[in-house]
C-alpha cells in the first residue's frame, strides 16, 4: 500500500511539473523510470531478509514491468488526449461553420446538424432537429425530390456535387444555395448514410447576374453602335474593339486583335496599301507619329484605298489608356474632294436592293429626305408613288418563292422603264412594296407615271391564278406636295401616299388613287 501511495505521489508531482507543457513519449518514459524507482525504494524498505530474497527473485522483473507498463499507459493516455483534442476541434469547426452541414442515415433522417443548419430551419438546438426528415422541414414535393436524390447517392455511391437551388427563405427572400452530398461507408465498405454541406451563394449569384447584365449591355452597345470603337493601353497595345472597328479597315481588320500593338497594325496598313495617304518616304516616322498620338487628344481623317474616308478620334483616359473612335465620313468628304468615281461602286452596293437592283429602303429614306429639303427650298412640287403587288402572298404560295422573286424583278424593270426623268428614283420599299420619288412633278404628272406603270405591268401578263385578273396587277397610291406647301416632311408624304394606296386596294385593286398635300387642305382623288 505504501508503494502505491508513493507511486501516486510521484505521478502527481510530475503532473504538476508538466502542467501547461506539451507532453511527449520521453516524458512517459521518465514517468515509467520514476515508478520503477519507487518500486526499488519500496523493496529497500523491507526487512533485510525479505529485501535480500525479493532482490534475488522478483526485483528485476518488477522494475522492468513497471517501466514498460507505466510508459505504455502514458503513451495510450497521450494518444487519447490527442484524438480527443482533434475530435473537439473538428466538432467545433463543424458546429460553428457558416455553411449548413448535416449527416443523415440511410432513411433520410438527420443524425447530426451544425448550428447554422438548425438555426436556418427555426430550431433552438441540434437535438430538436435530430431524427427529423425533409418532410418535416419543407414542402412534400421538394422533400420527395430530395429523398429521391439522396437515395440515388446512397445506391450508386457517387457523390452529388454543386447542386444549385433557388428557394424562398423564412423571410420571404429569394436565395440561391449550392449543395454537395457524399455517401458515408462503415469499416466494411457498406453505405450507412450521407453527409451534406449546403452553402448560401445568393450574393455570388446576384453579383454574377449583375456582371452578366452589365457585360451584355456593354456588348449590345458595342455591337449596335454605328461607329468603330477600340481601347489601347498605355503601351499602345489593343485591349478590345467592336466589330465595326475591324470592319472599318478591310485589309488590316484581321490584324486588329486584342494584344496587337498599334505599330504592328500600322505596318500591315502600309504593306497592304489600305490607306493611300501614307507618306512612303517616311513610313517609320509616320508610324511613330500615330503611336504618339495615342497619348494626346487628336482627330484626323484618313482616306482608304476604296475611296472611303474615316474620321479617327483619340481620347486619352485618366488611367493611361486611350479610346479610339472611328466614324465613316465618306459622304461628308465626297462634297470636299473629287472622288465620285471611286465611291460610286461602294455607294451602289450599300444603297441597292440585292434582288431588284433598285434602291433599298435606307437609300430611299435618304433620297426622300434630300428631295423634301430641296423642293421645299425651291418651292417646286414633289410626288411619291407607293406600289403594292396585288395578292402577292397567294402568288408566292401557289408558284413558290423563286417565281415570286422573278415576278418582283420583272416588276422592278417595268417600274424603272416607266420613270422618264433622270431625277426620278425607284426603290424597293419592303417585301412586295415599291416606291418612286418624282421630284418637280405635280399630281397630274404623277398620275400619268403611275397609270403608265400599272398598264405596262398588266401588258407583260405575268400569270397569276390567284389574282382578280388572271395576271399580276398592282395598286398605286400617289401623294403630292404642291408648290404652295413649303412645310414638308417625309413621314407626312409617306402617310398620305399610304392612305391613297389603302384606298386603291379598298376600291378593288389594280388602280391608282392619289392625295394632294397643300398648305391648306388635303384633296382625295382616284382613278
Amino acid at each position: 500500500m505504501g508503494g502505491i501511495l508513493l507511486t501516486s505521489g510521484v505521478g502527481l508531482t510530475l503532473g504538476l511539473i508538466m502542467r501547461g507543457k506539451t507532453q511527449t513519449a520521453w516524458h512517459m518514459l521518465m514517468l515509467g523510470v520514476a515508478a520503477a524507482s519507487v518500486t526499488v525504494l519500496a523493496i529497500a524498505l523491507l526487512p533485510q531478509d525479505l529485501m535480500i530474497n525479493a532482490t534475488r527473485t522478483v526485483a528485476l522483473p518488477i522494475v522492468v514491468l513497471n517501466i514498460v507498463a507505466t510508459t505504455l499507459a502514458g503513451m495510450v493516455y497521450l494518444q487519447a488526449r490527442r484524438l480527443s483534442a482533434e475530435r473537439d476541434l473538428l466538432a467545433a469547426a463543424l458546429a460553428q461553420s457558416p455553411d449548413y452541414a448535416y449527416v443523415k442515415d440511410g432513411h433520410g433522417r438527420f443524425t447530426a446538424v451544425n448550428n447554422a443548419t438548425f438555426t436556418l430551419h427555426g430550431f433552438a438546438s441540434a437535438d430538436e432537429m435530430i431524427g427529423k426528415t425533409d418532410f418535416d422541414l419543407t414542402t412534400p414535393e421538394r422533400a420527395a425530390a430530395l429523398l429521391e436524390q439522396e437515395l440515388t447517392v446512397l445506391a450508386s455511391g457517387v457523390p452529388l456535387l454543386d447542386f444549385e437551388e433557388e428557394l424562398t427563405n423564412r423571410a420571404g427572400e429569394q436565395c440561391w444555395y449550392s449543395t454537395a452530398k457524399v455517401p458515408l461507408h462503415n469499416n466494411y465498405g457498406e453505405v450507412i448514410g450521407l453527409a451534406g454541406v449546403t452553402r448560401d451563394i445568393t450574393t455570388e449569384k446576384r453579383l454574377q447576374r449583375e456582371l452578366t447584365q452589365s457585360r451584355d449591355t456593354l456588348s449590345f452597345a458595342l455591337e449596335e453602335m454605328s461607329d468603330g470603337l477600340a481601347m489601347f493601353d498605355s503601351g499602345g497595345y489593343l485591349l478590345f474593339c467592336n466589330e465595326q472597328y475591324r470592319d472599318s479597315f478591310p485589309y488590316s481588320g484581321s490584324a486588329r486583335q486584342p494584344g496587337a500593338h498599334m505599330a504592328d497594325i500600322l505596318r500591315v496598313v502600309v504593306e497592304t496599301g489600305e490607306q493611300i495617304t501614307v507618306p512612303r518616304d517616311n513610313v517609320e516616322g509616320w508610324i511613330e507619329q500615330i503611336v504618339a498620338n495615342l497619348h494626346r487628344e487628336s482627330e484626323e481623317e484618313v482616306n482608304l484605298f476604296d475611296g472611303r474616308w474615316l474620321q479617327i478620334r483619340t481620347r486619352p483616359a485618366s488611367n493611361g489608356a486611350t479610346l479610339v473612335v472611328v466614324t465613316d465620313v465618306t459622304r461628308i468628304k465626297q462634297a470636299e474632294v473629287a472622288l465620285h468615281s471611286t465611291t460610286d461602286e461602294l455607294k451602289h452596293l450599300v444603297r441597292t436592293d440585292g434582288l431588284t437592283g433598285l434602291l433599298n429602303r435606307r437609300a430611299f429614306d435618304d433620297v426622300l429626305d434630300g428631295e423634301i429639303r430641296r423642293t421645299g427650298r425651291a418651292g417646286t412640287p414633289l410626288s411619291l408613288l407607293l406600289i403594292d403587288v396585288d395578292h402577292f402572298k397567294a402568288f408566292n404560295d401557289h408558284y413558290g418563292h423563286p417565281a415570286g422573286d422573278d415576278c418582283l424583278q420583272r416588276l422592278s424593270q417595268v417600274l424603272k422603264t416607266s420613270l422618264k426623268r433622270p431625277a426620278d428614283t425607284a426603290a424597293r420599299y419592303g417585301g412586295e412594296e415599291f416606291a418612286a420619288i418624282l421630284p418637280d412633278t405635280d399630281e397630274d404628272g404623277a398620275y400619268l407615271v403611275a397609270e403608265s406603270f400599272r398598264r405596262a405591268l398588266a401588258d407583260i401578263g405575268i400569270t397569276h391564278r390567284g389574282g382578280d385578273k388572271g395576271h399580276v396587277t398592282a395598286s398605286v397610291g400617289v401623294a403630292t406636295y404642291m408648290p404652295d406647301n413649303l412645310r414638308r416632311s417625309a413621314p407626312e408624304l409617306i402617310q398620305a401616299a399610304d392612305e391613297a394606296l389603302y384606298s386603291a386596294k379598298a376600291a378593288g385593286r389594280d388602280r391608282v388613287f392619289g392625295r394632294r398635300v397643300t398648305s391648306e387642305q388635303k384633296r382625295y382623288a382616284g382613278h
